[in-house]
């Protein structure tokens, strides 16, 4: 049973940007795809940086997106952005506003530093700023985050500079917090892309009612 299971895993197809290319339907997602029914999506295609299968290329975005420009439907970034350093992540933004299809959406998802479960987890300094979450995976040594782990604390105010300095200019924000604390909760309309760590969707923030993401939708207009 064990031979059979590692033989499967041998010859499993293991997706290129080649086999997607010229579908007429490309749903990125930054990652591994959760498994879980709500991603059982059309033309879902993940991007981890460990690994390749049916469904997902190995690639790193921050190295660009091997697609043709006005080729992709939706691009989802959901829990991926605070792995990477925050002064790479405009050129990030812009590649997929690049290969984004007119009217194409950009769902981007990050944890919201200031959700009151998010900060009372995470390591501060004298100042009471964070500097390491060991939450969200990696070690914290000589000053810095290694290894992995959230390497930037997101606010709604480092996220909308972000997008400011982007290709972008029509973009909602759904959920954050803002400078004075209160907790900004529009309808979200998950039949774009799914978001785990919400209110609707995690029992942790739902009584009370309150965002633990920072949600945004980026509309690619021409």
């Amino acid at each position: 049973m064990k031979i059979k299971y590692l033989l499967s895993g041998i010859f499993q197809k293991k997706l290129t940007f080649d086999d997607i290319k010229n579908n007429e339907y490309i749903y990125l997602y930054a990652g591994d795809i959760p498994n879980m029914p709500e991603y059982d999506k059309k033309g879902i295609v993940g991007l981890s940086i460990t690994h390749s299968d049916s469904r997902t290329i190995k690639h790193d975005i921050t190295e660009g997106i091997l697609l043709e420009d006005n080729s992709v439907d939706i691009f989802q970034a959901e829990d991926v952005f605070e792995h990477i350093e925050y002064d790479k992540l405009v050129d990030v933004i812009n590649e997929i506003y690049r290969v984004l299809k007119p009217d194409g959406i950009f769902r981007l998802s990050v944890p919201d530093y200031r959700c009151d479960i998010l900060y009372s987890r995470s390591t501060k300094d004298e100042n009471g700023r964070i500097i390491f979450d060991k939450s969200g995976g990696g070690k914290y040594k000589d000053g810095k985050v290694i290894k992995g782990g959230h390497v930037w604390f997101p606010t709604y105010e480092f996220v909308k500079a972000l997008i400011d300095n982007s290709r972008f200019d029509d973009y909602t924000f759904y959920h954050y917090y803002d400078e004075n604390g209160n907790s900004i909760t529009k309808t979200i309309d998950y039949n774009i892309g799914y978001v785990q760590r919400t209110p609707d969707n995690d029992a942790r923030v739902r009584n009370p009612y309150r965002g633990m993401s920072i949600v945004c939708d980026c509309v690619k207009r021409t």
